[in-house]
């Protein structure tokens, strides 16, 4: 059996500020290091289920080159670089494949616009307002559910801040399992569980999201095709540049849709033009 996780990092635990989240961050190598014990937590928790099981990890944050490979479960394999879309275009869900059964998402955040969401915001906050699919405002648990669910692969385990979860509830299929890392306060804050105690719930919750996977309990996100993604972006000038993407459309003056045969398609050409969309290539793509 194959397992795909992606990881995030704004819900990993004792993440709570952009100080933890990038390179030049004080303390950044922490939160790396709190990013890579969550993922083996879950690798352990899925191992006591099904022993043989191979683990496809994409590093979905940022820069993409944050968690450790030194430190890494050695069932894993990790999908690791800068999400350009000539490298990644599938950008947080890279290396997933028909090759997969079912998919973990560690770390992930409550999408933008949530009211005192930890961190959040969907795909890049700096130039995103809002990612619909088929005109329903997503985060980045449905829209990387989506994908996955392109393959028939289910999401069985999310984990992040508390106020993710009624998010993923209302937006994938039921039966997946939440763990919960943090009860947020604000953007900036929350009442962090200390990692020996996530470390117990991960593998707890992977264990019994891999029971409920055998058990036939969790279905894949499958979106009606034909798909659009839309993106709405800050500025009228983001979307013009996104518009000179081909196959994408202008829909109004700050959103411009990716209209495919199928999620996956849908997904590499919003992400292209998301990325082209930036002023000058940030630091994250490089």
């Amino acid at each position: 059996m194959k397992v795909f996780i992606s990881a995030d990092m704004e819900g990993v635990t004792g993440v709570v500020h952009r100080d933890q989240l990038v390179p030049d961050g004080k303390t950044y190598e922490r939160a790396r290091k709190l990013m890579t014990a969550d993922v083996n937590a879950v690798i352990t928790g899925a191992l006591r289920v099904e022993p043989s099981a191979e683990f496809i990890v994409c590093d979905g944050h940022g820069v993409m080159r944050n968690l450790i490979i030194e430190e890494l479960h050695e069932a894993a394999q990790l999908v690791i670089g800068p999400a350009s879309p000539s490298n990644k275009p599938l950008c947080q869900s890279q290396g997933c494949d028909e090759t997969c059964q079912v998919a973990f998402f560690t770390g992930y955040h409550s999408r933008a616009g949530t009211p005192n969401g930890l961190l959040c915001h969907t795909w890049v906050g700096s130039a995103i307002t809002n990612i619909r699919i088929n005109g329903e405002i997503v985060g980045e648990t449905a829209l990387n559910a989506a994908v996955v669910g392109h393959w028939n692969i289910p999401v069985a385990l999310v984990s992040g801040a508390h106020e993710l979860e009624p998010e993923a509830r209302a937006s994938i299929p039921e039966g997946f399992v939440f763990v919960g890392t943090k009860q947020t306060y604000g953007f900036s804050a929350a009442l962090c569980l200390p990692p020996a105690k996530t470390r117990k719930l991960l593998e707890e919750g992977a264990t019994e999201a891999m029971k409920r996977f055998k058990a036939g309990k969790v279905k894949p996100h499958k979106p009606t095709l034909p798909v659009t993604i839309s993106v709405e972006f800050h500025r009228r000038e983001m979307a013009a540049k996104a518009a000179e993407i081909s196959g994408i459309e202008r829909t109004d003056e700050r959103t411009i849709a990716a209209k495919a045969a199928n999620t996956v398609e849908a997904a590499e050409r919003a992400w292209k033009a998301v990325c082209r969309a930036q002023e000058e290539e940030p630091g994250w793509l490089k």
